[in-house]
């Protein structure tokens, strides 16, 4: 018999032999079954043909296996048990649950999630790793090709088979030096700050079709770079402005050299969401499953001006 012969048994019989085999008894086996007598006597005469043998004789209290069913008995039980683990509900270990979850994100959103995200998986999931990547051009080929496991970055835009949740909403700021003209100011308007020198800190991901359309006005930048660094380090030491986010400006490097000031309410520019991205063959894995729980729970969780969104998945 080959492998594939298998498709003509019927694995019901098998459980049936089980509960024959326990219970020396049709009756008994059919009501442990919730099954009816005759039903029961079929699937012993079945039994028998498929296994060439008597398996049961009648005796005054019951049935007495056959030398061929005891064997039987004992070689099918374990295959049976394996077969309830392998259809059994999977359940998530975390003390014991080992896998390298990797992730890619822009460096104010390393430095806000994963201090408070390696602090909780070293009490409660300590055999579980972080594999942390720059946020590139490329990376949404790497989600879809399997070699990433996430991404965090803004938008709604996302190709077929691609998942996202809804971490947070970032209200666009006005990031300065402290020494600039504007750093004083408790808001700034659309006006005054397209009138600046400005750094374009390049989003990887992003290109001019899919910007904002109030982005649209400001004029050339002064400097291009996808460096946060190079980025911080031209607002604080050269007398430029940048558009950054409320919660991560607090995270960029040398944050505590800059001033984030808000847009005039009556501007009103629209917030921009924040989300993670992952493939759709991970979407039913529960560790992967809960990794976005967790990268929901802790975003922003040191960030005093955290407005984070309960999270939708569609």
């Amino acid at each position: 018999m080959k492998l594939d012969d298998l498709s003509q048994i019927d694995m019901r019989l098998l459980v049936a032999f089980n509960a024959l085999m326990e219970e020396l008894s049709v009756t008994r086996a059919a009501d442990r079954l919730s099954s009816s007598q005759p039903a029961m006597s079929r699937n012993l005469r079945q039994l028998r043909i498929l296994f060439a043998d008597e398996l049961f004789t009648r005796q005054s209290h019951g049935l007495a296996a056959t030398p061929r069913a005891e064997q039987l008995h004992l070689q099918m039980r374990p295959l049976l048990d394996s077969i309830l683990r392998l259809v059994a509900p999977v359940q998530l270990e975390l003390k014991t649950l080992k896998r390298c979850f990797s992730l890619s994100m822009i460096d104010p959103i390393s430095q806000t999630l994963i201090a408070p995200l390696l602090s909780h998986l070293q009490e409660h999931a300590p055999q579980v790793t972080l594999k942390i990547q720059s946020l590139e051009d490329y990376s949404m080929d790497l989600l879809i090709a399997g070699q990433l496991d996430f991404i965090i970055n803004f938008g709604n835009e996302a190709p077929a088979n691609i998942h996202s949740r809804m971490l947070a909403e970032e209200r666009p700021v006005c990031v300065v030096g402290p020494d600039h003209p504007l750093a004083g100011n408790s808001s700034v308007s659309y006006e005054e700050f397209i009138c600046q020198k400005h750094v374009d800190f390049m989003l990887p991901g992003f290109s001019d079709e899919n910007q904002p359309d109030w982005l649209m006005n400001i004029p050339d930048p002064h400097l291009q770079t996808n460096n946060m660094v190079t980025a911080q380090n031209a607002i604080c030491d050269g007398q430029l402005v940048m558009i950054g986010g409320e919660k991560l400006s607090q995270f960029a490097p040398r944050a505590e050299e800059s001033v984030a000031i808000p847009f005039a309410e009556k501007e009103n520019i629209p917030t921009v969401p924040m989300r993670l991205f992952w493939h759709k063959r991970y979407h039913d894995d529960l560790s992967h499953r809960w990794m976005r729980d967790l990268i929901n729970k802790l975003i922003f969780s040191q960030c005093p001006t955290a407005r984070q969104t309960s999270g939708s998945v569609f």
